[in-house]
């Protein structure tokens, strides 16, 4: 009888990883909310050590989508300051970007960024991710900030 559990187990656990793994769509590059790139799955909601590994890599266009004085206050290197409430004027902005760029985008706490994210994603771009927790958890990492 113990057999015949282990080995019921067993099947379920490779019925469950059959379907993970068919659940990626390659046309839409998602599974399970993440994007595929290359052979990688990359979140849409990156931690703070996976943004700055993508970040080290030199492939993205880094945004900060808080207000100036924010950014004046202390924001990641080489980031460009583009205010998500100034809708019209970021609206245009990204309208002017590549929509097969890469990009990393982050505020505050992570929601600017999270609305600034469905923003370009309905505005066709292709790969672009935040920072999960905005610059609050890039502090908490103690990563670097200049102002």
């Amino acid at each position: 009888m113990g057999k015949a559990i282990l080995i019921g187990l067993f099947a379920i656990v490779v019925l469950i990883g059959g379907v993970l793994i068919l659940s990626c769509d390659p046309i839409t590059k998602k599974c399970f909310g993440a994007r595929v790139l290359g052979d990688a799955v990359l979140s849409e909601h990156l931690s703070p050590s996976d943004y700055k590994r993508e970040l080290e890599s030199g492939k993205y266009k880094l945004i900060d989508v808080r207000k100036e004085d924010e950014y004046k206050a202390g924001h990641i290197k080489n980031a460009n300051q583009k205010d998500y409430y100034k809708t019209e004027e970021f609206s245009e902005y990204l309208d002017s970007l590549d929509k097969n760029g890469k990009y990393l985008i982050y505020c505050r706490s992570g929601k600017r960024s999270s609305m600034a994210l469905e923003l370009m994603k309905q505005k066709g771009f292709k790969n672009v991710s935040d920072l999960a927790g905005g610059l609050k958890a890039w502090e908490a990492e103690k990563y670097p900030i200049e102002k």
